[in-house]
Formats: C-alpha cells, structure tokens, sequence
C-alpha cells in the first residue's frame, strides 16, 4: 500500500507541475507578442513531461507485479484501512489534476489552431495578391493587372 501512496503522491506532484508548465505557454500564446517566448515555454515543460513518462514506467511495472491492470483495481482489491482512505483520496485527486490537464491541452491546441488558421489565412492572402500598374494615371485609369504577385521575390 506505501508504493501505490507513493506513486500517487509523485503523480499528483509531477501533475501539478504540468498544469503550471502548461498554463505558463497558454499564457504565452495569448501574449501581445504574439508568442515569441513559447519556445523556451516549451522546453520549460519538457523535464517534467519526462519526469511524468518515467513515473507512468514505474507505475506499471508495479501493475505488472501485481498483476492488475489499474490503481483502482488495486485498491478494490485491498482491505478497508485508514492507508486505503489515504490512497483513494489520493487517487481521486490524481484523477482531478488528469481532468484539469486534460481540459487545458485541449483549450491550448485550440489556442495554437486558431493562431495557424490566422497565419494560414494571411499567407493566402499575401500569395493571391496580384500587383497593379497604378503607378501613374493612365495606368490606374485603365485598371490593367500584371499577372506577377504583389508578394513574388520578382516585383
């Protein structure tokens, strides 16, 4: 029962420390400069993505060991005791920081979704922007049209 506390306790931690790290690059992404820092957000959070893989490593070679399939199924099978009390309500709130990660990656990917349709759109926009001849009055009151891009490395 000491490891299954253990590897909550550690879960909640490491969970923790992911929803800071994540809300630190939402934050960043939402920034007026238009995210100019997400790189080192981003490799801010990578220790504890890693710390967050090699605690899933241990926790399910320890399953292995009990050769069960999850901490519930662990606790279920365990006899009613304060340890259990400790270890579920460690579990139900391991179960919390999962949820809340889960809903800010998807607020975050919406975020970063949005920030690509709005590039996207402005690349399309500059590559169907074709170049005028208004660049005296016969030209501009013809409304002829050169078949170069405004934005081709040519013009």
């Amino acid at each position: 029962m000491d490891e299954v506390v253990r590897l909550l306790r550690a879960q909640i931690l490491i969970s923790n420390t992911c929803l800071e790290k994540l809300k630190a690059i939402k934050t960043t992404i939402q920034a007026e400069n238009k995210g100019a820092n997400i790189a080192a957000a981003v490799q801010d959070m990578e220790p504890a993505l890693l710390e967050m893989g090699k605690l899933e490593k241990r926790k399910q070679e320890f399953l292995t060991r009990q050769k069960l399939s999850s901490l519930q199924a662990v606790l279920a099978s365990q006899p009613h005791s304060a340890e259990r009390e400790i270890a579920v309500h460690l579990l139900h709130r391991a179960q919390e920081f999962e949820e809340s990660l889960v809903r800010e990656i998807a607020s975050t990917r919406f975020l970063l979704e949005k920030g690509k349709k709005y590039v996207d759109f402005n690349i399309n926009v500059m590559t169907q922007t074709v170049a005028s001849d208004i660049y005296n009055q016969d030209a501009a009151e013809s409304e002829s049209r050169r078949g170069v891009k405004m934005f081709d490395s040519s013009v």
